[in-house]
């Protein structure tokens, strides 16, 4: 299974207008309950073709629970998630037309990165000739032409992100189910990320990306599903939801003196403020 380096990137040809299709993916009350409370609950979710949803929260409010029950990586305890109008998450047609980067990439660190990325190839059906030219060119693409012969086991956390984008993107999905895509990769590759990305929902790939990433979110989302402790708290277009984050921050402060509250209340700049102890 040698490499062979391809020339210069293809061009990606334009899709038909996708609006008048279907929803690819549609989740309803979807939930998945562990112990001690931990889970998501109640999600709604629905994806068109070019789509690109943001999901984002603190760490610990369920986002990559929800890509894992996205992607059929885990079962819902109970709603259910339709998939290109089929609701079995077992059948081979849907996980062969999702594209997924998980917080945890599954690789074999005995083999090459080019190794990796070709066993995935296959497993989505790819051919040889196929597979070794997307391969070429993503490897080119994401700055692991040369490292492509180098035992994964050697890779950095920053090398190895960037493979489980190459894998997530070589069979051309559907659907692209990214969690924090961008930790660990340089500005460069940040930015050439992007760009694929927004080529990508041009052509018609939807895409949903869980981040806390404010100006990826920005420059990529057409909405954003905000998630605190497993639920859904806030959702809407990208514009007006940021405007809101951006607007509202938290401080904390500790004081070495008393202070007025009801002073501290009556400032312009602040929304709300309490006192506990000497800390405000």
């Amino acid at each position: 299974m040698p490499s062979s380096r391809s020339g210069s990137r293809p061009a990606i040809s334009m899709r038909a207008d996708t609006a008048s299709e279907p929803s690819l993916l549609v989740a309803t009350d979807l939930t998945r309950a562990y112990r001690g409370g931990k889970g998501v609950f109640d999600i709604r979710l629905r994806l068109a073709a070019g789509e690109v949803v943001g999901v984002m929260g603190p760490n610990g409010s369920g986002k990559t629970t929800l890509l894992r029950l996205l992607a059929t990586a885990a079962t819902p305890t109970s709603g259910q998630v339709s998939w290109f109008g089929t609701t079995n998450a077992r059948d081979p047609s849907v996980r062969r037309r999702l594209g997924v980067m998980l917080d945890q990439a599954a690789h074999f660190d005995q083999m090459t990165g080019y190794q990796n990325a070709w066993f995935f190839a296959h497993q989505f059906g790819l051919s040889d000739a196929l597979a070794r030219e997307r391969l070429d060119e993503l490897f080119s693409w994401s700055g692991l032409w040369d490292a492509r012969d180098q035992l994964v086991g050697e890779y950095s956390l920053g090398m190895k992100r960037r493979l489980n984008l190459v894998e997530a993107l070589v069979h051309r999905p559907s659907i692209l189910l990214l969690d924090e895509p961008t930790l660990a990769l340089d500005y460069r590759a940040e930015l050439d990320l992007i760009e694929r990305l927004q080529l990508l929902s041009l052509t018609g790939t939807a895409v949903v990306l869980a981040t806390n990433d404010v100006h990826l979110a920005e420059r990529l989302c057409d909405s954003i599903l905000f998630l605190h402790e497993g639920r859904a708290i806030r959702e809407g277009h990208v514009p007006e939801l940021l405007t809101e984050v951006a607007g509202s921050k938290e401080v904390q402060l500790q004081l070495n003196s008393p202070i007025s509250l009801e002073g501290l209340r009556s400032l312009a700049a602040v929304e709300a403020a309490n006192v506990d102890g000497d800390t405000v």
